[in-house]
């Protein structure tokens, strides 16, 4: 008696986006490169949350001001502060990118 035979229906292609990790560089998986990705996201959370404050106390200082002069000053200084802390954000975040980046691919040199 033959074995039945049954169709092959397995994927032709990588089943799982996770079949391709083998051919990345084994410095991805380094913990110092998991460390520094952690702190990008740390950063960016730092930096929401203090954008969302920033926003909250302009909110309030617009509803609690009296005139246009005071309105006029109260989104002076949070289009002020806003750019301020954005371009210092921009500088910080490229210098965390350059060091997850560095510490995936240049290897150490012990001194």
């Amino acid at each position: 008696m033959t074995a039945k035979k049954t169709p092959d229906t397995a994927p032709k292609g990588p089943a799982l986006p996770f079949t391709a990790i083998p051919t990345l560089p084994t410095a991805w998986f380094a913990t110092d490169a998991v460390e520094k990705l952690g702190d990008i996201g740390g950063e960016f959370m730092e930096f929401l949350t203090e954008r969302i404050r920033e926003d909250i106390k302009t909110q309030h200082a617009i509803l609690h001001c009296k005139d246009a002069g005071e309105l006029r000053k109260i989104q002076e200084d949070f289009l002020q502060t806003a750019v301020n802390q954005y371009s210092a954000q921009a500088g910080r975040m490229m210098e965390l990118a350059n060091a997850f980046l560095a510490s995936m691919m240049l290897p150490r040199i012990d001194d």
